[in-house]
């Protein structure tokens, strides 16, 4: 539990630390895992795409992300308790999507 809310701390300094991006507010709807995409696929309540990557229908958590499985994990709580979560989008990848960089729980 510790660990968790250590993670979850660094997740919500990150959004200070990020230069560029878009944070949005709302729920997942909606997590995929396929062999083919490098991290796992999410879909949020509130899609975005800031930086005008080709697909816009879901977000990307890189599995080369320092925080992927913090991450991962707090998606997939926050979609199983269908809580509200703060996603931080910058960038794209290289298959077209906008990337995850942080993400912080709330109430």
């Amino acid at each position: 539990m510790r660990r968790f809310f250590m993670a979850a701390s660094l997740c919500l300094s990150a959004f200070a630390a990020q230069a560029g991006g878009v944070t949005v507010h709302g729920k997942i709807t909606e997590v995929q895992v396929w062999p083919a995409h490098d991290g796992a696929l999410v879909r949020h309540q509130t899609m975005i795409n800031p930086d005008g990557c080709p697909r816009t229908d879901l977000f990307l958590i890189r599995q080369g992300s320092p925080m992927f499985k913090e991450i991962y994990a707090l998606l997939v709580s926050a979609h199983a308790s269908n809580k509200q979560v703060q996603v931080h989008i910058n960038g794209c990848d290289q298959q077209g999507f906008p990337v995850i960089t942080a993400v912080a729980s709330s109430n």
